[in-house]
């Protein structure tokens, strides 16, 4: 009996994580968002600025930085062009949060390589509940699936147990 009020125990908490999967995928991609738009700006301003001052493009003008005597310019341009080149990875996030299922946000999310972005929208998340039918039913799922896992050694322990007691009776009778 405690083991199957522990398993509905167990069941209930993995369903309260998984739920919070989609929730943290649109707080995410909310992050995201934000540093797509401030860097998005910033490319503009920076492609206006090449523009007034001759230059063919946005990287020619870093280009042009990169050259110059300055150790600050030169650290400067190297600055914006990194942030210029997470524009892509920053899309590809945005569009796997935006239309990818459960199993690849949750991917993405927890890659290493976003483990600071995660870490940073973990600090402001409140855990709720989705709304969508598709959240709920991808989190019932996880849950019942992570749950089986769980909980199958110790109902294989229980079988075989219950197979040598059978084996046991039988030799005596």
């Amino acid at each position: 009996m405690i083991t199957r009020v522990l398993d509905k125990v167990v069941f209930a908490v993995l369903f309260i994580i998984t739920l919070q999967v989609p929730i943290l995928a649109d707080h995410y991609m909310q992050y995201l968002n934000g540093y797509y738009d401030a860097i998005r700006d910033e490319v503009t301003s920076s492609s206006e600025l090449a523009k007034q001052h001759g230059f063919s493009s946005v990287e020619a003008m870093l280009d042009s930085l990169k050259q110059n005597d300055e150790a600050l310019v030169r650290d400067s341009a190297s600055q914006k062009a990194k942030r210029f080149s997470m524009i892509e990875s920053i899309e590809h996030g945005m569009r796997t949060l935006e239309y990818g299922h459960y199993f690849e946000k949750l991917m993405y999310m927890s890659s290493p390589s976003q483990f600071s972005t995660l870490k940073k929208v973990v600090d402001n998340f409140r855990p709720s509940i989705p709304l969508t039918p598709a959240s709920v039913i991808f989190s019932l799922v996880t849950a019942i699936l992570l749950n089986l896992l769980i909980w199958t050694p110790h109902f294989c322990y229980c079988q075989v147990k219950k197979v040598k007691r059978k084996r046991t009776s039988y030799s005596y009778k």
